[in-house]
């Protein structure tokens, strides 16, 4: 891994510990076993430019701001994961309500349980399944 790769995914300080422990979260994720896709999604012309848009935003435009995310999964990968659980209706429904809660104000209405040990806001798009 050359010097660029490493200043291409530093973005905290967290980030940077990781990177010298050489664990990263994006690896792991990146590591596990991908579901297949819908076949509603599969074929979708929609889906298909909506996730070239997330990869675009994820490869060349994050690493450049270093952005740093109040929750612990990312909005782009929040995002790519409720568009490949939910489809295309409530997977852009459910990533609007995120954009619009990822700011410093609106933390202070979250409660402490939902915090992870690293201090980041625990919210995946599977707590929004109906039970």
């Amino acid at each position: 891994m050359g010097v660029s790769a490493f200043a291409a995914k530093a973005q905290s300080k967290t980030s940077d510990l990781a990177l010298i422990a050489g664990v990263t979260k994006h690896v792991q994720e990146e590591a596990a076993p991908k579901k297949p896709l819908k076949p509603v999604l599969k074929y979708n012309p929609v889906y298909w430019a909506l996730n070239g848009s997330l990869t675009f935003y994820q490869k060349v435009i994050s690493p450049q701001i270093s952005a740093g995310c109040l929750y612990e999964t990312s909005c782009s990968r929040f995002s790519r994961k409720a568009l490949q659980e939910y489809g295309i209706i409530k997977g852009v429904a459910l990533t609007a309500d995120r954009l619009s809660r990822c700011n410093r104000i609106s933390a202070a209405g979250i409660s402490r349980d939902r915090f992870s040990a690293g201090g980041k806001v625990v919210d995946e798009p599977s707590m929004y399944r109906f039970k």
